[in-house]
């Protein structure tokens, strides 16, 4: 019975922290407590693997050569950067802005960068995805 209870509490444990690096949605990842922080310092989400879910309205992806910039679908206030490794083929994420898709998954490391508007500065976030499997479209 001590080895049935150890069991379920590892996989519970080990779910709780699977889904801890999953987050929904743009606003999700700005309000995490652990990206958090003043500019000008690393928080801790940084350099770590995260999976985003993000929802797509049609018009809350702008792209620039290998970088998708996603902003949230009701408060454009939020945006991550996307930028793609030069082995994924530009084909993988090109359609991304006019396909018609619903959904966007991203796996990648996150990386911080200081944004500047009007004399305010705010952390801001990138994540690198380095593998093709890491980027999925889906209606």
């Amino acid at each position: 019975m001590d080895k049935l209870i150890y069991s379920l509490m590892m996989l519970f444990l080990v779910a709780c922290n699977v889904q801890n690096n999953v987050i929904n949605g743009v606003v999700n990842l700005a309000k995490r407590s652990d990206c958090q922080g003043p500019c000008g310092k690393v928080m801790p989400c940084e350099g770590k693997v995260y999976t985003l879910d993000i929802d797509l309205n049609g018009n809350n992806i702008l792209q620039g050569g290998r970088t998708l910039f996603v902003r949230d679908p009701d408060n454009f206030d939020y945006t991550v950067k996307v930028e793609f490794a030069q082995t994924i083929p530009e084909s993988k994420f090109q359609s991304a802005k006019d396909g018609g898709y619903k959904k966007m998954r991203i796996t990648g490391i996150i990386e911080g960068y200081d944004v500047f508007v009007h004399e305010t500065c705010t952390r801001s976030y990138v994540f690198n995805v380095s593998k093709e499997s890491d980027f999925n479209l889906s209606y």
